[in-house]
């Protein structure tokens, strides 16, 4: 049932001081009486009868026929009465299509993700969740750069790395050891590295959207080693550094998830396996913390669910 604003009259909100009265008006005929509505609505029955007194007043009219023992409407109360049952009708269907969010996700879910892990994971995750949720439908933006989710209106994006945007909310899904690898034709040709400063005499191929794209820092006992290397191929897509390196264009260090079939199948191999490289993260950024649609809610459940359950690195 609908309930009064607690605004006052006088506090310049003539609107809804005018909505309480046609509400009012409308538990009146609905109940019956000025006492049944005022038992529905949780008000004195004086409070009614005022009500009803000013919108009289308003409109200009008479609204209500009222005897001792009945109560009926003039023509201008039916017409009213008929427009307030047409306005209750319109907020309660409001009212229901909003909890049917939070009970039952409808509508659309808007997803970015970057182009290689949306295409190998997120993207068949998302035709696994529309399964269980026929009336979901999904907006998928594949895109390696982070992309603006308030000007596109994302309501979940899939970040690898580091995270920079401090209005927004991320849980995190998953994290990857990171290695370093050549191709077994790039180390024919130029030799296997001896030391991790041999490194830096090497060809690189350069992922620009890191921090630090030209410096990596490995660490073995407590001790700390920063390189600083180069490359003349430089590019800004993942799935561009990991076909460089197979094809033997320089060493580059990933995700372990991104190389785990090519080192199981010899066509790169892993350096300096006893040093660390730090982890890689896989987060998904939401904007909002309070008022989250169940429909976002459900999915960051689903995603953390299925990546708690796998297995991404190379062993």
């Amino acid at each position: 049932m609908l309930t009064l604003s607690s605004n006052k009259e006088n506090n310049g909100v003539g609107w809804m001081s005018n909505l309480n009265r046609l509400l009012v008006f409308y538990y009146v005929i609905e109940s019956g009486s000025f006492t049944g509505a005022a038992k529905q609505l949780g008000i004195a029955r004086s409070a009614v009868s005022r009500h009803i007194s000013l919108l009289e007043e308003e409109k200009k009219v008479k609204l209500l026929n009222r005897t001792t023992r009945n109560l009926g409407l003039t023509e201008a109360g039916k017409v009213l009465f008929d427009s307030c049952i047409e306005i209750i009708q319109q907020i309660e269907s409001a009212d229901k299509k909003i909890r049917k969010l939070h009970e039952q996700p409808t509508g659309t879910l808007k997803i970015a993700a970057p182009i290689s892990l949306g295409n190998q994971h997120i993207s068949p995750l998302i035709r696994e969740f529309m399964a269980l949720y026929p009336e979901l439908n999904f907006d998928i933006l594949l895109d390696d750069s982070v992309l603006d989710m308030v000007e596109q209106g994302i309501d979940i994006s899939i970040r690898v790395g580091w995270l920079s945007d401090s209005q927004f909310y991320a849980r995190k899904l998953l994290s990857w050891p990171r290695y370093l690898c050549a191709s077994p034709e790039f180390l024919q040709k130029h030799g296997m590295p001896e030391t991790i400063e041999d490194l830096g005499q090497l060809e690189w191929i350069i992922f620009s959207r890191l921090p630090s794209p030209h410096q990596w820092t490995f660490y073995k006992n407590n001790e700390e080693f920063k390189i600083q290397v180069k490359g003349r191929f430089k590019t800004n897509n993942a799935d561009s550094v990991r076909e460089s390196l197979i094809a033997g264009g320089g060493l580059a260090v990933m995700a372990s998830f991104v190389v785990k079939e090519e080192i199981e199948k010899g066509s790169l191999i892993r350096l300096f396996p006893e040093y660390e490289i730090g982890e890689i993260g896989m987060y998904a950024v939401y904007q909002h913390r309070h008022f989250q649609q169940e429909k976002i809610k459900l999915f960051l459940d689903f995603l953390v669910q299925h990546f708690d359950s796998m297995d991404l690195t190379a062993g």
